[in-house]
């Protein structure tokens, strides 16, 4: 098993179905990064728990880490063993826990959303693992400098079929993820009621902001 974490959620430009925000894992080294989709209300709690932000209305997964704690039971590993996507987009996972009242412990097989696995593991603080098959299958090597933020960027300037004139840089903003970056502001605006939490309705219109700061148009 090869321990990750949650390096980051992005807005998914590349599909149109419900997956449209992208979870970012990263392994040890830093070198290899795996990416799955997440739905909205999976993307939620992730965002704020990474961000220390408080949701308006907790979600499910964030009541269920709550009553864990509450009747001292701890979850020790996620492990994600393999990902099927017919018939729908599921996680063949095992999770480990320990009853503090008995220190027994027990081991649960399950098929859990991607974005499931990603906040129960985030909510508890318990490490995330991935098994050596899905890891061949869905690791990306980045290349020497590039980051996942970079990736990302890169990917979609791919798929928009842009090519960046000779000399010309991408604008990263002071943080160097923009992409991750406009996530965490929507959030924080909804918070303050000038916004709702992750708007899916101009999807396209978004993807043209984030290409027109990244490009300095």
């Amino acid at each position: 098993m090869i321990p990750v974490s949650i390096e980051g959620v992005r807005r998914n430009f590349e599909t149109s179905s419900v997956y449209m925000y992208n979870v970012t894992l990263i392994d040890e080294t830093g070198q290899r990064i795996f990416n799955f989709g997440v739905e909205r209300h999976e993307a939620l709690p992730i965002v704020a728990a990474l961000h220390n932000l408080t949701l308006p209305r907790p979600q499910t997964i964030n009541v269920m880490a709550d009553i864990l704690k509450l009747h001292g039971i701890t979850l020790e590993e996620v492990r994600l063993e393999r990902v099927s996507h017919s018939p729908i987009y599921l996680f063949s996972t095992t999770l480990l826990w320990r009853d503090s009242k008995t220190n027994g412990e027990v081991e649960q097989k399950m098929d859990m959303r991607a974005g499931d696995a990603f906040g129960l593991s985030l909510l508890t603080g318990c490490p995330l693992l991935l098994s050596d098959e899905l890891a061949q299958k869905a690791g990306i090597m980045l290349a020497e400098g590039e980051t996942p933020e970079l990736y990302r960027i890169n990917t979609l300037l791919k798929r928009e079929g842009i090519t960046l004139p000779e000399g010309k840089k991408l604008r990263l903003g002071y943080s160097k993820t923009p992409m991750r970056d406009a996530l965490v502001k929507e959030f924080k605006a909804s918070l303050l009621g000038k916004a709702p939490p992750f708007p899916e309705e101009d999807m396209e219109q978004r993807k043209k902001g984030c290409l027109a700061f990244l490009l300095r148009e």
